[in-house]
C-alpha cells in the first residue's frame, strides 16, 4: 500500500471533508474521535488480514504520521 492510499482510507473512515497527509491527527480533524480511532484501526485490519490488530502500538496513534510509521516498520506499507 503506497501512502497515498492510506491517506484515502483514513479520509474515508473518518468521513471527513478534510485533506489527510502526515501532519494531520485528532488534534487537527474534528472528525477524529473515538469511533473514527475505531473505524481506521478495523479497516486497516480488514486490508492487511488481522495483521495491523497484532500491531499494539497502532491502537493509541493519533497522528497520520504515527500509523504510516508504525505500518512501514512492520512493513505494510511502502
Amino acid at each position: 500500500m503506497k501512502q497515498s492510499e492510506l491517506f484515502k482510507i483514513i479520509k474515508k473512515c473518518l468521513k471527513t471533508k478534510s485533506n489527510i497527509d502526515l501532519k494531520s491527527s485528532s488534534r487537527n480533524i474534528e472528525e477524529w474521535d473515538s469511533l473514527g480511532q475505531l473505524s481506521i484501526l478495523t479497516t486497516l485490519d480488514k486490508k492487511f488480514k488481522n495483521k495491523a490488530s497484532k500491531l499494539e502500538k497502532l491502537a493509541t496513534a493519533e497522528t497520520v504520521k504515527d500509523i504510516y510509521s508504525i505500518l512501514k516498520k512492520a512493513k505494510l506499507v511502502s
